[in-house]
């Protein structure tokens, strides 16, 4: 249903490459819808104050945690919106500090005209962001993480939204992985190849070893690509492996660059459980728009008893008109996976800041 009604508006408006503005919500911190061309990238700047460790970061991986993610996390009500879209988010870095979310995603469309990513989710009837281009979205997420370096690892999930030609592919994943290190050097980020170590794979790596410690990965991030298609392919060396990428990606234990697996569906048990005993980090959603059934606490079906670590909404704190939201129990903001975490576990171990 939600293709359709994205078709059916797409076909309606004859929407162009080019996002035009459309009202916002009041006080909302919104660009113009048709920017001019970003600075030139630099080089970032070193971190100067380190992270203070917590009390069982020896012992706690990165898939001992649970946490609260926003889906389309830069997004702003349209004018006239279908329920699908009918929510809005605060700034990354307010989401950061006052809604205890810890995984943000960003939906990135090229602008060729600037040979530089945009974020936003649809052109002209969806296009409202809290930040328009991709590096100033890491930038707010950037100076947050230096101002509280002792968070856990930030989740940042990118989903490439255009059909890109294959000549273009590699081009536009260099030009990806050149904006994510103007903002972000190696040492602040969480790498296949930091995970995959010496092993032959990383789905090798996360079964002998397991995912990096807390202590090793506090103040940093980690990426990971929504696509099953054609940009996966390209990214993965054609399906092989992730030597060298900057990003993890969607996949299934059976692929040997496994990590991630991005199921969102919480009923969908199977899938989780073999994920989970993969020792993937698994994304889930509900609490959004269009599921608002699941918003319930009393539903069966809710996100965290399922044990996914990366639990996404379009409702992360109370807002006006919104009645549920998703919060973490017992998290600070974060909490131990039900089904992961060893014993003797507790969020404030995780992260309190």
């Amino acid at each position: 249903m939600r293709n359709l009604v994205v078709a059916a508006a797409l076909a309606v408006c004859a929407c162009s490459s080019t996002p035009t503005p459309a009202a916002s919500d009041a006080g909302a911190d919104v660009v113009d819808a048709s920017p001019m061309c970003p600075a030139a990238l630099g080089t970032p700047a070193a971190r100067t104050v380190m992270p203070t460790a917590g009390p069982m970061d020896s012992v706690l991986r990165l898939n001992h945690i649970q946490l609260k993610g926003t889906h389309n996390s830069y997004h702003l009500r349209p004018t006239a919106p279908v329920p699908d879209w009918d929510y809005a988010h605060a700034p990354l870095n307010t989401q950061l500090q006052e809604q205890g979310v810890r995984g943000l995603e960003l939906d990135i469309h090229w602008n060729a005209a600037c040979g530089r990513w945009e974020v936003y989710h649809l052109p002209i009837i969806d296009a409202l962001s809290t930040c328009r281009w991709f590096t100033d979205c890491l930038q707010t997420v950037r100076t947050w993480s230096d101002a509280h370096p002792s968070h856990h690892t930030l989740f940042l999930h990118i989903e490439p939204k255009d059909a890109i030609a294959a000549a273009d592919l590699d081009a536009r994943i260099a030009s990806f992985e050149r904006e994510v290190h103007a903002v972000f050097s190696d040492d602040l980020l969480v790498r296949p190849d930091d995970v995959r170590g010496t092993s032959p794979t990383l789905a090798e790596a996360l079964r002998t070893r397991g995912w990096p410690t807390l202590g090793a990965t506090r103040g940093r991030v980690l990426f990971y690509f929504d696509d099953s298609g054609a940009f996966r392919t390209a990214y993965t060396h054609n399906n092989a492996d992730l030597n060298g990428r900057v990003a993890f990606v969607d996949s299934a234990p059976t692929d040997p660059f496994a990590g991630i697996a991005i199921i969102n569906n919480p009923t969908r048990t199977a899938e989780i459980n073999a994920a989970l005993a993969a020792r993937m980090i698994v994304r889930l959603t509900g609490w959004t728009a269009t599921d608002r059934e699941l918003m319930t606490p009393q539903d069966p079906r809710q996100l965290l008893p399922v044990g996914g670590h990366i639990n996404s909404t379009d409702f992360p704190a109370s807002a006006p008109g919104v009645t549920n939201w998703m919060s973490i129990p017992g998290g600070t903001p974060s909490r131990c996976n039900p089904l992961t975490a060893p014993t003797g576990c507790t969020s404030a171990a995780i992260e309190s800041l």
